[in-house]
């Protein structure tokens, strides 16, 4: 019994922790950070993945305790980092190892974005620490000097050039302050969980050798589809009455119920999003979609994802589907015979 607790439980949680904090100090991996908790997680059981976590934990304190000694930084800058590491990796542990049972009461999405919320007011307070120091500032100084030293020297024309002239480190900074606490925030923590959890779910996926109560395929079937997610139908009156309401604040310009309704509103995008996405699936996993069509529609996404212009209509047609499906049924299979089953990943990604 204690061997195989140390062989499914200690052993690989040791080393998923070794790896983590590995890519966390690493700076070239350190948005990968997270991946090692979650392959474990959904490997393994729900215990290997918080003993992942607390080894982690534990390894991240002794390492920054170190590193202040040896190059005196100062306290503050160590709880910061500290700080940063814990919550972030408690809530991805939270997103990807729910207590038994708990993940039938909330969904993983849900979870993921409760957990997104969590972790962008601790990133819009570091990122307002780190934009008050002076290095930042310099840093960022030095960084648009350079960019238009480029436009001077490529020819520009006057108006481009009086127009480059206006652009200045505080502006910057101010229009970098706006966009996140209206929503920046929200969506880097959503697009770093949601990564990290997705490329977490395949490389368990990869590295699954047989079936077993505690492995991804049995515990999480539908984690990487979306085909089956679903927005509460009541999420619409939110979306619409947030719209409205940004638009009123704005007008009598009342700055913190603006800043609040904006990731109101940002959140409501995000879920439509994801269900626009989970339509367009459920669509390309039907029989009558060849593998060739769906390659073809996939290298297609892409190409119009990173097409200038074209990728802001491709991304809020994506939205505007999702909306659409308050109105219009668009995920209703065909029943041929007997009435299938929903699929045991409704439970995990189904509807909220």
């Amino acid at each position: 019994m204690q061997s195989e607790t140390l062989k499914r439980t200690i052993v690989p949680a040791f080393i998923a922790a070794g790896v983590c904090l590995f890519f966390q100090r690493s700076g070239i991996f350190s948005l990968l950070f997270l991946v090692p908790l979650g392959v474990v997680a959904y490997r393994y059981n729900f215990r290997a993945g918080w003993t992942a976590f607390l080894f982690a934990f534990a390894g991240n304190v002794v390492l920054a305790v170190e590193i202040a000694v040896v190059r005196k930084i100062p306290a503050a800058a160590i709880i910061w980092d500290l700080l940063y590491f814990s919550v972030m990796a408690s809530i991805f542990t939270w997103i990807t190892s729910p207590p038994p049972g708990f993940s039938w009461k909330v969904s993983g999405s849900m979870r993921l974005m409760i957990g997104s919320c969590l972790g962008a007011l601790l990133f819009t307070g570091i990122f307002f620490r780190a934009a008050s120091s002076p290095g930042f500032s310099a840093y960022l100084n030095s960084l648009i000097n350079a960019v238009l030293s480029f436009y001077r020297s490529s020819g520009s024309d006057v108006v481009q050039n009086a127009l480059l002239q206006s652009i200045t480190a505080e502006a910057v900074l101010d229009f970098m302050k706006s966009i996140m606490l209206r929503g920046g925030s929200l969506i880097s923590c959503v697009f770093l969980f949601f990564i990290s959890r997705q490329i977490s779910f395949f490389l368990a996926r990869m590295f699954q050798r047989r079936k077993d109560p505690d492995t991804p395929g049995a515990n999480t079937p539908g984690l990487s589809s979306l085909g089956f997610f679903h927005v509460a139908p009541s999420m619409i009156w939110v979306f619409s009455g947030s719209l409205l309401l940004v638009v009123l604040v704005r007008m009598v310009k009342l700055e913190v119920p603006e800043i609040i309704l904006w990731n109101v509103l940002i959140f409501c995008v995000i879920m439509y999003f994801a269900q626009g996405l989970g339509i367009l699936q459920f669509f390309l996993v039907r029989p009558r979609v060849t593998p060739f069509l769906k390659l073809l529609f996939v290298i297609l996404f892409i190409i119009l994802l990173f097409s200038p212009g074209i990728n802001a209509v491709l991304l809020g047609g994506i939205v505007l589907l999702g909306i659409a499906e308050n109105w219009v049924p668009l995920r209703v299979p065909k029943t041929n015979g007997p009435p299938s089953t929903p699929e045991a990943g409704d439970g995990e990604d189904g509807k909220m």
